[in-house]
């Protein structure tokens, strides 16, 4: 299996950390695209992974996920392509649709409703696919009216993978078939209404990946799976209040002791996942994790 190690937070210095992500073993080094939040400062998802392009020389790079509700999908494409450029084909074009409400409001961008958003990033998703297949796109869709007759330039590598973070039936149908790579991500409905609903991720059972990947596999047959998940390590009292509020449910694997946390991840494979967005709320989770993960 390969695992993500997702940077959150804008007080790390991106060149030390990602050297240091790599020392250890992450195969992939990813960049949350978020603004800002209540509790703390991101970073900016492109300068920092170039940043990590030209800090790194083996971990793949991609964006965890790029916010479609921040950007038209024709920066994406290009801010994507030029990332494949300077990482040298290490980069993966990773794309969602955007959740956070307070963010997105905050920040003066309007917030759509649930299948608003939705059908947005079906469409982006689409023009992002023309693009990396033909360096250039012509789309009339509900959302996007675009009319670009080349984009590029294109990486002697070719353009980087298309991967998409689906959860909910309509955009699995839409995009999945489309895709690369396809991250699943189970906690959509606990971000349905723009915020993390931590309580309820206790009722996500493990019998959910499992639909999920059914689902995915319906229309793509051969994409390989990731998934995103949630986690902490350590006895901070954050994270021992969130393992003692999740207990024994499936998500609540992903909080308590390194060990158990690795072990929780590992068992994920069987689901025929082969990579794991590993995104945590406490930065020294990635030293402690790494020995168990990648011995």
């Amino acid at each position: 299996m390969e695992f993500i190690a997702n940077l959150m937070t804008a007080e790390e210095d991106p060149v030390a950390w990602a050297r240091t992500r790599e020392s250890e073993g992450w195969q992939v080094l990813g960049c949350a695209d978020h603004f800002f939040s209540t509790n703390k400062a991101y970073p900016h998802a492109w300068v920092t992974l170039a940043t990590m392009a030209a800090a790194t020389t083996r971990a793949k790079l991609t964006t965890s996920f790029a916010n479609n509700l921040f950007r038209s999908p024709v920066e994406f494409v290009q801010a994507s392509l030029q990332m494949q450029n300077v990482s040298h084909g290490r980069f993966e074009a990773g794309l969602g649709a955007g959740w956070e409400k307070s963010e997105a409001l905050g920040a003066g961008i309007p917030y759509p409703d649930p299948a608003g958003r939705a059908g947005r990033f079906i469409e982006a998703a689409h023009i992002a696919r023309q693009f990396f297949d033909t360096g250039a796109c012509t789309f009339a869709g509900e959302f996007y009216d675009i009319d670009v007759p080349k984009i590029g330039p294109m990486p002697k590598e070719g353009a980087p993978p298309l991967v998409v973070s689906l959860g909910g039936p309509r955009t699995i149908k839409a995009i999945a078939p489309i895709a690369d790579r396809i991250e699943v991500k189970l906690i959509s409905n606990i971000t349905r209404e723009g915020s993390v609903n931590l309580p309820a991720m206790a009722t996500v059972p493990e019998s959910h990946l499992h639909d999920l990947v059914a689902k995915i596999r319906d229309v793509n047959a051969n994409a390989p799976l990731s998934v995103f998940i949630l986690c902490a390590v350590g006895n901070d009292d954050r994270t021992k209040a969130i393992e003692q509020m999740l207990g024994d449910s499936f998500l609540g694997g992903f909080y308590g002791s390194a060990a158990k946390v690795a072990e929780s991840m590992l068992k994920l494979e069987s689901a025929g996942v082969d990579r794991v967005e590993v995104s945590p709320f406490t930065e020294s989770s990635f030293p402690a994790l790494a020995p168990h993960l990648f011995s």
